[in-house]
């Protein structure tokens, strides 16, 4: 995996010829190719066409900085190693360049060999860092079509089981006393909430990994928070909770993909409800202003502690309710947070212990 060390392509940007001659005659002599620029324009013009392995930067030039030569340059190629050559060293200096993205300094006068030197630490530098990102794209691969297997192998199961308790119910049908239908439905909830897991782990998967992609048409926020209601309504019965909503009538739509938010808020909406006593109540509110479209899900349920909030979005957390046997799967609002970034969007929580809790998803306009 190791990429090839010691040569390579080396940008030297300095108004000095002096400099940029003596710079390129003790490179090329160590068998490295050697551009040379006069000026940060001329530079960053070098560096975008030719994309060099390492780049040194005058600190100090006329027009442009060197400080934001090598901001252009950390911006445009990650993979740059950048170095500030400089007769104002300094520990300010130094804490400022490295700040802007450069690897290291070099104070004039500077012999080849310390030239050198800095130009072999800096190859290693490279080298390590562009290893370390392969290694880690290489991990993210592999945990993504780790879920994504896992995933599609756990899916035929569950439907087999799901269809032999469904075969079980209909042959034995009355034979089954409420003790054998109460493990039947025991299971039949165990396995729902394991095919909720799989959805929501495939979702992710295909989001991070670039195949789920919004569609964009446009969508009726009032709409869609109607059919969310409707759908959620036998859970709020079953809970005897109280949905409360008010929508604006001017609400502008927004771009994006209708199902998948519907998704978001029935989630959310799902959340609130296990997370609420009987007699609770969900309030749903929708407006905007002049950024954002903005949809708030509140309710008078337990709260979240705050130490736990900045935790909440991260897959596999979830916050416990007392008396519970079983936490949720913890994905939920990790999928609902992807939705909401791949729509361009956030999702803001905020809560107190006892009160309840309000999310606020917020779409640009």
């Amino acid at each position: 995996m190791a990429v090839n060390t010691d040569k390579g392509l080396i940008l030297i940007i300095d108004d000095e010829e002096s400099i940029r001659d003596g710079c390129k005659q003790a490179l090329e002599k160590s068998g490295h190719v050697v551009l040379t620029a006069e000026n940060g324009k001329e530079g960053i013009r070098i560096a975008r066409e030719s994309k060099p392995e390492i780049a040194f930067v005058d600190l100090k030039m006329p027009s442009m900085s060197g400080m934001e030569i090598i901001d252009f340059l950390s911006r445009d190629i990650p993979d740059i190693v950048s170095i500030v050559i400089t007769g104002y060293a300094s520990i300010v200096s130094a804490v400022e360049s490295m700040k802007k993205g450069a690897y290291d300094y070099l104070p004039k006068p500077f012999t080849p060999d310390q030239l050198r030197a800095v130009v072999k630490r800096a190859f290693e530098h490279r080298n390590l860092k562009m290893e370390t990102r392969m290694l880690r794209d290489e991990k993210e691969q592999m945990e993504k079509n780790f879920i994504t297997f896992v995933s599609h192998e756990m899916r035929s199961p569950l439907l087999v089981i799901e269809q032999y308790l469904e075969a079980l119910r209909a042959v034995a049908g009355r034979c089954l006393d409420k003790d054998a239908n109460d493990i039947i439905e025991r299971c039949n909830k165990r396995i729902q909430g394991l095919k909720a897991l799989v959805e929501h782990w495939l979702d992710i998967s295909h989001i991070e990994s670039g195949i789920f992609e919004p569609e964009k048409n446009p969508v009726d926020i009032p709409g869609i928070i109607t059919r969310s209601v409707e759908e959620i309504a036998p859970l709020y019965h079953i809970r005897e909770l109280t949905i409360e909503t008010d929508v604006s009538d001017d609400i502008p739509e927004v771009t994006g993909d209708g199902e998948s938010l519907m998704r978001v808020l029935t989630n959310i909406m799902g959340n609130a409800a296990k997370y609420t006593p009987s007699g609770g109540k969900v309030s749903i509110r929708a407006g905007h202003d002049e950024y954002y479209v903005s949809i708030s899900i509140s309710d008078t349920g337990m709260g979240i502690p705050k130490e736990k909030l900045p935790f909440i979005f991260e897959p596999f957390y979830s916050v416990k309710r007392e008396g519970e046997e079983q936490k949720g799967s913890g994905l939920g609002l990790n999928f609902c947070r992807k939705i909401m970034e791949a729509h361009g969007g956030k999702i803001e929580v905020s809560s107190q212990v006892g009160k309840g809790t309000t999310f606020v998803l917020k779409f640009p306009k």
